[in-house]
């Protein structure tokens, strides 16, 4: 924990940080750190993997809002106990390859926020079977949409999709979350200069029954909207996309299909 400390500007009051007097750190009762909550702190450094794959019982990591840099901590063994991640507004540049494959135990990450700049392949999130919640608005992610988010064999637990605010295109899938746990889906509001996240909603949303919040506003989907009477959907924002027929939607959903011209005519 020194070397995190040091490495990351953090004054620290003791040797010991499970003596009580390190703020935001939990200890185990065999003197373990289990979490690190320590957000909006200042702290500006390079968070390296080689120092926290020592916490072994680390479970919760939250160090967001603050000023880190570099690349994401990269493990050089799997670590079987880290769960959630959010380093969510820092100053982050990049996900090195074999990131998620370290941390087989992720249920929850959160990235929003931060610079990154590049094209990423993420296909080692695979290994993260446990996965509920992955979050990266705004955090200039420029690939095409990643379909394998909807596939319930890989990810049985997944519950939220958060992209918004990004550079990506490519059509999201055919049967892309049927029958899956996903309750929140945000893609929108991409800034793709020349493609944007595309596809027809009628051959996806339907079929994701457990939905609850669909934003999928400033996009490039086309074709009839989606005839769903999905019982726990509440919010559907498809406005400004290229969307055409009635809306039939369950009672008590929010609908807004603004910058949509076809929408109440014949596709």
């Amino acid at each position: 924990m020194q070397a995190i400390a040091k490495s990351i500007g953090w004054a620290v009051p003791s040797s010991d940080p499970c003596d009580g007097t390190w703020t935001g750190v939990s200890c185990n009762e065999i003197g373990r750190v289990t979490s690190i909550v320590v957000t909006h702190a200042g702290l500006h450094g390079v968070l390296n993997g080689s120092d926290l794959g020592k916490l072994t019982f680390l479970s919760n990591l939250d160090l967001s809002f603050n000023s880190l840099i570099g690349h994401l901590p990269l493990l050089s063994t799997p670590h079987q106990h880290l769960r959630n991640i959010d380093l969510s507004s820092n100053s982050l540049t990049r996900i090195p390859g074999g990131f998620f494959a370290a941390l087989p135990a992720l249920e929850a990450i959160a990235l929003d926020n931060n610079d990154m700049l590049l094209l990423w392949d993420q296909r080692d999130l695979v290994t993260c079977f446990a996965l509920r919640s992955f979050s990266a608005n705004n955090a200039s992610v420029y690939d095409n949409f990643l379909n394998f988010f909807g596939d319930v064999a890989l990810f049985p637990a997944f519950e939220r999709l958060s992209l918004a605010r990004n550079r990506m295109s490519g059509a999201v899938g055919t049967g892309f979350g049927a029958n899956s746990n996903i309750k929140y889906l945000d893609v929108g509001g991409q800034h793709n200069d020349r493609d944007k996240i595309t596809g027809r909603l009628d051959l996806f949303i339907p079929d994701m029954v457990n939905l609850v919040e669909a934003h999928l506003d400033h996009s490039g989907f086309f074709g009839p909207l989606p005839v769903t009477k999905l019982v726990n959907l509440r919010i559907f924002d498809a406005s400004y996309n290229d969307l055409c027929r009635h809306p039939k939607f369950a009672p008590g959903t929010a609908v807004t299909l603004d910058g949509n011209p076809n929408v109440g005519f014949a596709c």
